[in-house]
């Protein structure tokens, strides 16, 4: 995923491998010179394919950018972003076999763009992060003569690794609604990028198994829906302008879905929340409209004890109004 992300086009610094000492030196260079542009890192570790940016200006870290891909034809690839993103580009950054590149950037205005887009008012001050980082994990004193991967960085990155398979998720060719193992993160929001609805409503499905309480704004039938959840209780709503004489139905006015969340989120004090095709939001409304939607649903959603999944197919989008959207909300990607 960050390989699509518009980063601005830079003169390469110079590339190197991954090591403490090899970090270090990257690292104080960047401060010293006052460096404009980004870090970038690749791992391919057993299979499993990460990929970290930290963006600079003057020397200062603005905005980090993380994404993990596990191996396997069926999985789901993350998305990070702030501390978390640059707890893991770092982390990366240490392993031997990382490859990492400086790039320069000296198109200032591109790069004030970039840092716009990502950077969002909640996000921690990466400076701070960065530097406790330095400080934990390169050390300057080497008596032996020689950094090599001790203990605690093997331990690192076996966390890591393990964080990411955790969050990930490693499907089966035929797998069924309720095989979805997916780790979410409460209080926060979910773009779902898919061809189908069925990743979507597989995680909600599983989250409803856990005992949250469910609401499903759906452009499919709920009578159809219902033989998929094989009795699972939850609350089903159709998204449609056909008036139904025995389902319950909501046409896509963004209003009136925002009344229904905000009285079912009052009701319940743990529950998922799913709408299952934002291209039908966009079309009966504007694409500007929907995302003054999306914004004020994940605020929402974030004092919430609950999830919010919103389905999408990425064809559907251009690519500025996907970077939009994977702006607002974590990214999930069904492959």
């Amino acid at each position: 995923m960050i390989s699509e992300l518009r980063l601005p086009s830079g003169e390469k610094g110079e590339e190197r491998k991954g090591g403490q000492a090899s970090l270090r030196n990257l690292l104080d260079t960047i401060k010293k010179d006052n460096f404009t542009g980004y870090l970038r890192t690749t791992l391919t570790l057993e299979g499993d394919v990460s990929n970290g940016v930290l963006v600079f200006d003057q020397g200062l870290p603005t905005v980090a950018l993380y994404s993990f891909k596990p191996a396997g034809n069926n999985s789901v690839e993350m998305m990070y972003r702030g501390e978390r993103a640059a707890e893991f580009t770092l982390g990366d950054s240490i392993f031997p076999d990382t490859a990492i590149s400086l790039m320069k950037v000296t198109d200032e205005q591109a790069l004030a763009t970039l840092i716009e887009d990502y950077r969002q008012d909640r996000a921690p001050d990466l400076t701070d992060f960065i530097m406790h980082f330095y400080h934990d994990n390169l050390w300057v004193d080497d008596p032996g003569g020689i950094l090599g991967e001790g203990a605690s960085i093997l331990e690192l990155k076996q966390a890591i690794i393990k964080y990411h398979r955790e969050k990930s998720l490693e499907l089966s060719g035929k797998r069924g609604l309720k095989d979805v193992e997916l780790d979410l993160d409460e209080g926060e929001s979910f773009l779902v990028e898919e061809q189908s609805r069925d990743f979507s409503h597989g995680i909600f499905v599983a989250y409803l198994a856990k005992g949250y309480a469910g609401l499903a704004i759906s452009r499919t039938n709920p009578r159809m829906l219902r033989r998929s959840y094989n009795e699972i209780e939850a609350e089903l709503i159709w998204l449609t302008d056909h008036e139904s004489e025995v389902e319950r139905t909501i046409p896509p006015s963004l209003e009136k879905i925002v009344v229904v969340l905000e009285e079912f989120m009052a009701r319940k004090e743990k529950c998922i929340i799913l709408i299952d095709d934002l291209q039908y939001l966009i079309s009966s409304n504007s694409f500007d409209g929907a995302v003054r939607f999306i914004r004020s649903l994940v605020d929402r959603i974030s004092e919430h004890t609950s999830f919010f999944l919103l389905s999408i197919d990425p064809a559907s989008l251009s690519q500025q109004e996907r970077s939009i959207l994977e702006r607002e909300m974590r990214l999930v990607r069904e492959r």
